[in-house]
């Protein structure tokens, strides 16, 4: 059992160091939302045309064909003009003959606006620079399912780390009183320093 969690703990850890490198350090900078770092932040608005074989798409009232021609267009624009966003919704007005698309990134969106009647297409797009992409990433926020289950994966790793390094020291029994008082010293102060923080 010992060589068993002895593996774990040590390539458990050495498959995920640095994704536990990368969330500690935008721990940091999360806990720091005064630091600034304009480096990648962009905007940009601009106006295009649909191509004709979109142009007076009629919209159906069935929601799901909707969501097919909306995602038509949306491929257009992934393709043609480089739109991208791991989260996509879309909202249709048949009065106005207008249909909006949202895309949504870590630290970033772009927004159309589409006048079916005529295919004009008013496009925002914005990028909130690198930090706030590592920091996005972190939380998770737009990031997509496949990071949400990487995020999942790395928050067990870091339980089987935990738990393992414990089992361990708990074998050890020169080391084993010293190791639980280290971790209830831990557990202490973080109660600590939480009563602090509601003073």
């Amino acid at each position: 059992m010992s060589r068993v969690l002895r593996w774990l703990h040590i390539y458990v850890s050495m498959t995920v160091l640095v994704v536990f490198v990368f969330f500690a350090l935008t721990g940091i900078t999360l806990n720091h939302p005064d630091w600034q770092l304009d480096a990648g932040k962009q905007s940009d608005s601009r106006q295009l045309q649909l191509p004709a074989a979109l142009t007076g798409l009629e919209f159906s009232a069935d929601q799901l064909q909707q969501a097919e021609q909306a995602k038509q267009i949306a491929d257009w624009l992934r393709a043609e003009h480089q739109i991208q966003g791991a989260v996509f919704a879309f909202s249709y007005d048949p009065d106005e003959q207008l249909l909006e698309l949202d895309f949504k990134q870590p630290a970033g969106f772009a927004n159309a606006q589409i006048a079916l009647d005529s295919g004009v297409v008013e496009l925002t797009a914005e990028f909130g620079g690198y930090l706030a992409l590592l920091n996005d990433l972190h939380k998770g926020r737009y990031a997509g399912t496949a990071w949400k289950w990487l995020i999942d994966v790395v928050a067990i790793a870091c339980l089987v780390f935990a738990l393992s390094g414990f089992y361990l020291l708990w074998r050890q029994p020169a080391r084993r009183w010293l190791g639980v008082q280290c971790a209830l010293t831990g557990a202490g102060v973080m109660l600590l320093v939480y009563l602090a923080a509601l003073h």
